[in-house]
């Protein structure tokens, strides 16, 4: 049986941000990385909602993540799935970082990762940047600096992430 695709653009912003680097690996992003590829969605979406509250939104995603981190027979790409109209803020924020915290670190290094290499729109990006900037490892500094050149949407959360990790802020 086909997998289903995720919502959004087929392309994940991960690709995005390689491909875009590799048309100028010696500068920063051109409009760092704008437009991203669920741009156009992101947009209609923003005509649609209240004002952003951070602080509600931020809550709404930990608490799915909660949820994800109770049932183990979720898959990262099911959480993507949830996390796809939540929208969610690009910055550091306890409510996430607290439900990382509370998960057994492994599962959510792995969820990070999934998040942050197959994630198709800003929110589960987002998140599993969050999770690895909590509980990720030396091995996750080239993702995170990967998806931190698209650095108005990821570049805070990519710096603390890189901040707390051995070698991550000279690299």
């Amino acid at each position: 049986m086909p997998r289903a695709r995720l919502p959004g653009s087929p392309t994940t912003l991960f690709q995005h941000a390689l491909r875009l680097h590799r048309l100028t690996p010696d500068e920063p992003l051109f409009r760092c990385g704008d437009p991203f590829p669920d741009a156009e969605r992101r947009r209609r979406r923003r005509r649609r909602e209240q004002p952003f509250d951070h602080d509600r939104v931020d809550v709404e995603a930990a608490k799915i993540l909660d949820a994800y981190f109770r049932d183990t027979w979720v898959s990262p790409r099911q959480l993507a799935i949830k996390l796809h109209d939540v929208p969610v803020s690009c910055r550091y924020d306890e409510h996430i970082s607290a439900a990382a915290l509370r998960a057994p670190a492994a599962r959510a290094r792995e969820t990070g990762r999934w998040l942050v290499r197959h994630g198709t729109d800003l929110a589960p990006v987002a998140v599993g940047l969050a999770l690895l900037a909590e509980v990720g490892t030396v091995t996750d500094i080239p993702k995170i600096q990967t998806i931190g050149l698209l650095s108005n949407a990821f570049g805070a959360l990519a710096v603390r992430a890189l901040d707390r990790l051995p070698g991550g802020v000279e690299d």
